[in-house]
């Protein structure tokens, strides 16, 4: 894990982590990820140290851009996205089938198992 992230490793607990200890939720931003990032290779550090690494993230940035792409003007209040279905007919394209897939591969190739799971296609949103 880095430590120049600010993330102390006793507040994540992952050099003494046991195998029983189950899952542990990841938060991953969609500008956390790019080059020279260890977030992915935290992630398979966790699993291969016993944890069971769940991983959610999120996609703002890439939604924006394919947003615009489509044409959509998204609207803004406080700074947080006004969602209206032409915007969250993209978001749910961009974050289920770009930004879902492409983590699970990045995981997959870092030698950690991988699965895509949407709250879309399990009936959850």
């Amino acid at each position: 894990m880095r430590s120049d992230r600010g993330v102390r490793s006793v507040q994540l607990g992952v050099h003494d982590v046991m195998a029983d200890q189950g899952s542990i939720v990841v938060k991953i931003g969609g500008s956390t990820l790019g080059e020279g990032d260890s977030t992915i290779d935290d992630v398979v550090e966790l699993w291969s140290r016993g944890m069971r690494p769940v991983v959610v993230h999120g996609g703002g940035k890439t939604i924006s851009e394919w947003v615009s792409r489509q044409g959509v003007r998204s609207q803004f209040v406080r700074g947080l996205r006004v969602t209206d279905s032409a915007t969250l007919e993209v978001a749910v394209a961009v974050l289920t089938g770009l930004v879902n897939s492409n983590l699970v591969a990045e995981i997959t190739r870092a030698g950690g198992p991988a699965v895509s799971v949407s709250g879309v296609s399990e009936g959850m949103f």
